[in-house]
C-alpha cells in the first residue's frame, strides 16, 4: 500500500474503514482506487485534429483576453478574463467534465459581443491549472465557490454577476447559489445540467446496471464527505430553491449523459420553488448533451465532418493503411471551424434575454 497511496491516502484509507463496521483495508483501499482512476488530470486536446473554434489560436483575432492564475484552496486556477467595449456586468462561465474554459470560446464570444464582460477558468486538473486529477465532481463545486470568493478581491467585486454553466458545471453554477448569496448573482443560466455531483456516480452506475451497482456505497460516501467536506450537501434544486433569481435550465429531450428524466435538474421539476425558473428543451439534432448549445446547422455538419471522416479512414483500410498523423492534420484543415462550433442562437438569445432582464 506504501508503493500506492500517499502517507495522506493511508491515514483516509484507514479511518474509513475504522468506520464501517467489516470492511477490510483491502477493499477499502481498492474502492478509493477505483473511484479516482475516474477522475484522472485531464490535459487539452491536440488542437491540429480537433475541429471547432475551441481553441483561442482560432477566435484571438476577434476576442480579446487576459491570462492569469488565481489561488484556489491548496493550488492555482488558470482564468480568463474577457472584457466587453461597455460592459453590463460579468458573465462566469462554468466548464463541463472532460472539457476546459477553451471548450465554450463560441459561447463566450457570443456573451462578450452581447456587451458582457466574462470570467472564464480551468477547473482543478484540467488543461492549464494545477492540479494531479480533477479529483471528483464535487470539485467543480468547490472550484467556483474558490473563484468567488477571489472575486471579492478584485475590481469585479461590485458587479453584478451571471453564470452559465454546462453539464457538471450546471451543477455547479446552480449549487453555489446557496453558498454565495452575498455575490451579487443576478442570472444563471443552466445548460444540460446535473443536479447532484455527490450522487452522480451512483445514478450512473444504476442506470447501467440496476440496483446491484456500487455495493460499496458507504465507502464512496465516506471518501467523497473526506474530499469535499461540507460540498457534498449541496445540489442544484437547492441552489435554485435559496434564491429568487431568474433561472433558465436548458435541457436536450436525448441527452444520454445527463439524462433528461434522470440525473437532471429538469427531472426534479416538481421539487423547485423558485418561482422565476424558466426552462428550454432541446429536441431533435439539438436534442443531447452538447448539441443543445450548436446550432442545427452545426450539429447537422458535425455529423458530416465524421462520416467524411470515417470514410477515409475505410479507404485507406482498404489499402491496407492507416491514416497517418500527417493526413489527419490535412483533413481537419479543411474543416470550417467556424461552421463546426455555431451557436443555438435561439438558446443564446433566452440567455441574454435572461441577463438583460435581471439588470
Amino acid at each position: 500500500m506504501k508503493n500506492i497511496f500517499s502517507l495522506k491516502k493511508q491515514k483516509i484509507i484507514a479511518t474509513i474503514a475504522a468506520s464501517i463496521a467489516g470492511v477490510s483495508l483491502v477493499t477499502v483501499s481498492s474502492t478509493i482506487i477505483g473511484f479516482d482512476l475516474c477522475f484522472p488530470r485531464y490535459e487539452r486536446p491536440d488542437y491540429s485534429v480537433y475541429p471547432g473554434e475551441y481553441s483561442y489560436q482560432r477566435v484571438g483575432h476577434r476576442l480579446q483576453r487576459t491570462e492569469f492564475f488565481f489561488p484556489a484552496g491548496q493550488s492555482r486556477l488558470k482564468g480568463y478574463f474577457y472584457p466587453a467595449s461597455r460592459s453590463k456586468g460579468l458573465v462566469i462561465m462554468v466548464h463541463g467534465f472532460h472539457a476546459g474554459a477553451d471548450d465554450y470560446l463560441p459561447i463566450i464570444e457570443y456573451v462578450v459581443n452581447a456587451g458582457y464582460d466574462v470570467f472564464a477558468y480551468d477547473s482543478t486538473g484540467t488543461y492549464d491549472s494545477e492540479g494531479d486529477s480533477v479529483v471528483g465532481l464535487c470539485q467543480a463545486l468547490a472550484d467556483l465557490d474558490n473563484v468567488f470568493n477571489y472575486l471579492k478581491s478584485t475590481p469585479h467585486a461590485d458587479k453584478p454577476k451571471f453564470l452559465i454553466g454546462h453539464s457538471l458545471g450546471g451543477y455547479a453554477a446552480s449549487s453555489v447559489l446557496a453558498l454565495q448569496k452575498s455575490s451579487n448573482i443576478r442570472a444563471c443560466a443552466l445548460i444540460a445540467p446535473m443536479n447532484n455531483g455527490y450522487t452522480m456516480i451512483y445514478e450512473k452506475a444504476e442506470q447501467f446496471a440496476g440496483h446491484i451497482a456500487l455495493p460499496n456505497k458507504p465507502i464512496l460516501d465516506a471518501y467523497q464527505k473526506i474530499l469535499f467536506e461540507h460540498y457534498t450537501e449541496y445540489n442544484g434544486v437547492r441552489g435554485i430553491n435559496s434564491v429568487d433569481i431568474p433561472v433558465l435550465i436548458a435541457q436536450g429531450l436525448d441527452d444520454a449523459i445527463v439524462t433528461y428524466n434522470g440525473q437532471s435538474i429538469t427531472a426534479h421539476k416538481s421539487e423547485i420553488t423558485n418561482p422565476n425558473v424558466q426552462y428550454y428543451d432541446g429536441f431533435g439534432t439539438q436534442g443531447d448533451h452538447d448539441n443543445i448549445w450548436h446550432s442545427t446547422a452545426s450539429a447537422e455538419y458535425q455529423q458530416r465532418v465524421k462520416s467524411d471522416l470515417e470514410k477515409l479512414k475505410r479507404l485507406m483500410q482498404e489499402r491496407g493503411k492507416e491514416l497517418t498523423r500527417e493526413e489527419l492534420v490535412e483533413f481537419y484543415k479543411g474543416v470550417d471551424h467556424a461552421l463546426y462550433s455555431q451557436v443555438n442562437k435561439e438558446l443564446m438569445e433566452r440567455i441574454i434575454a435572461l441577463f438583460d432582464g435581471a439588470l
